[in-house]
């Protein structure tokens, strides 16, 4: 291992809440180290915008309203490490060391304070077939899009809940690729919410907006959309070939060479895990997300911002990079501005007023708690070891009763992935046999690499030096 670097504070990852952090301690003089596993800034949902791959209308005005952020943050005096993995993080002393790899070597840095925008993942959502060639994420597809403007082959069938569904829907038509069909699986239930919570539809309008305009024009492109499924299941020899819903209590089937699928995005666990910080289980969205005080301090000289604290979207999440980067100046003992004062007042109010319309959305698409029990129990749950649900369901049997157990039992959990898209599931099924709640439950104990590194590039030496 290289010798250990040190700075002041340490920002990982480079979304709208890492950009908005690093600008902020930027413009107070500090100069942060960013770490960032993509070769760009922008994170997913300003993926390649300084040098856009597609038409950028196409992408949507969400995505146009990131250039004035990254434009500023790449010009801005920022210690930028583009392509940088930080597979260890634990604590030292009141400060943080970290494990990098940087383009083939690996680093130890030591951080004083430290905030953690590591942002969101999409959902691991197990169903019959869902390891099958052909079957991918929606996010996974949009990226391909957005940084190499690769669009699929065939028209493509979405299937899923959530608002990047429609969205992706409505880019493909607009890049003149649209899809075959659209499986909408949110509750059949959920516009009964708007009328039983208009306070919450008024603070949420402009994203109902927005959605009755994307799904008002795939139909007028007379993209089918099928709203209500309640099942999902996917077949082939050796990829995809048939698609399988449910839909008003009768089963379909089509065929399909390409299954996007999307069920929503969780904080990304691991990096916090990794430091054990306290979590607990946020029923309105359905996952973990972490403990925070009222300036996003997660522990000592540790601030969390962005949807890596819970899902709030990017705007939300820009202003969550700021309060940070406020209350990590703070903490050095500077005294806030009559500016800065007022800047903070304005961001939290703009934030209580978005954060008011998560819980209607949360509700539109809100996932099914009881799916995964339901599926049958040759259904892989963890693909990268092949572990089904009907092989976790007898080693809870066994007595396996949390999810370390049954990782030990299995070895559920123990691939590449590091139980990114298995640990959720495992959480959901144990406390759906056992009936206690998931923080009862917990979740896997995370341990380095919480990234896949190999032997040569823990052991080979670092010789740049240029940006000490």
């Amino acid at each position: 291992m290289a010798e250990r670097r040190h700075t002041d504070i340490a920002v990982i990852g480079a979304g709208p809440a890492g950009m908005a952090a690093a600008l902020t301690l930027s413009e107070a003089g500090l100069r942060p180290v960013v770490f960032d596993m993509n070769a760009t800034p922008g994170g997913q949902i300003y993926r390649q915008l300084a040098a856009p791959q597609v038409d950028a209308t196409l992408m949507g005005q969400e995505y146009i309203a990131g250039r004035s952020l990254v434009d500023a943050f790449v010009t801005a005096d920022i210690d930028y490490r583009p392509l940088s993995r930080v597979w260890w993080l634990d604590r030292d002393g009141e400060g943080y060391v970290l494990g990098v790899l940087q383009q083939g070597h690996s680093q130890q840095w030591h951080a004083d304070r430290l905030i953690l925008a590591s942002g969101a993942m999409e959902r691991g959502w197990p169903f019959p077939g869902w390891q099958l060639p052909g079957v991918m994420y929606a996010g996974a597809a949009q990226i391909l899009l957005k940084q190499a403007a690769l669009l699929p082959s065939a028209a493509p069938i979405l299937a899923g809940s959530g608002p990047l569904l429609y969205l992706l829907a409505w880019q493909y038509l607009q890049a003149g690729r649209p899809p075959a069909l659209v499986l909408d699986m949110a509750p059949a239930s959920r516009y009964r919410t708007l009328m039983r919570h208009p306070v919450r539809a008024w603070h949420g309008r402009s994203y109902l907006l927005k959605g009755m305009r994307l799904i008002a024009d795939l139909r007028r492109a007379g993209v089918a959309i099928r709203q209500g499924v309640s099942g999902l299941r996917a077949s082939g020899s050796d990829a995809l070939e048939r698609i399988h819903y449910r839909h008003a209590g009768t089963w379909r089937s089509l065929p399909g060479t390409l299954l996007l699928t999307h069920f929503g995005v969780v904080p990304e666990p691991q990096l916090m895990r990794s430091l054990q910080l306290r979590q607990h289980w946020q029923h309105e969205q359905q996952c973990f997300v972490p403990d925070r005080d009222a300036t996003l301090s997660a522990g000592t000289n540790l601030w969390i911002a962005g949807d890596g604290g819970g899902i709030g979207g990017a705007r939300n999440a820009e202003r969550e990079g700021h309060l940070a980067g406020f209350a990590a100046i703070a903490s050095l003992g500077r005294q806030p501005t009559k500016r800065r004062s007022a800047t903070t007042r304005r961001l939290l109010a703009a934030r209580r007023r978005d954060l008011a319309a998560r819980p209607l959305l949360d509700a539109l698409f809100r996932v099914p708690e009881g799916w995964l029990a339901e599926q049958p129990p040759e259904t892989l749950v963890c693909r990268c070891e092949a572990v089904t649900r009907g092989e976790l369901d007898e080693a809870i049997a066994q007595g396996g009763s949390g999810p370390n157990q049954l990782k030990a039992f299995t070895r559920c959990g123990m691939g590449p992935c590091q139980g990114r898209q298995c640990g959720e599931s495992v959480t959901r099924l144990l406390a759906s046999r056992t009936r206690r709640s998931p923080d009862d439950i917990g979740y896997y104990h995370i341990r380095p690499p919480v990234h896949s590194i190999t032997l040569g590039e823990l052991a080979a030496d670092d010789f740049d030096n240029t940006n000490n």
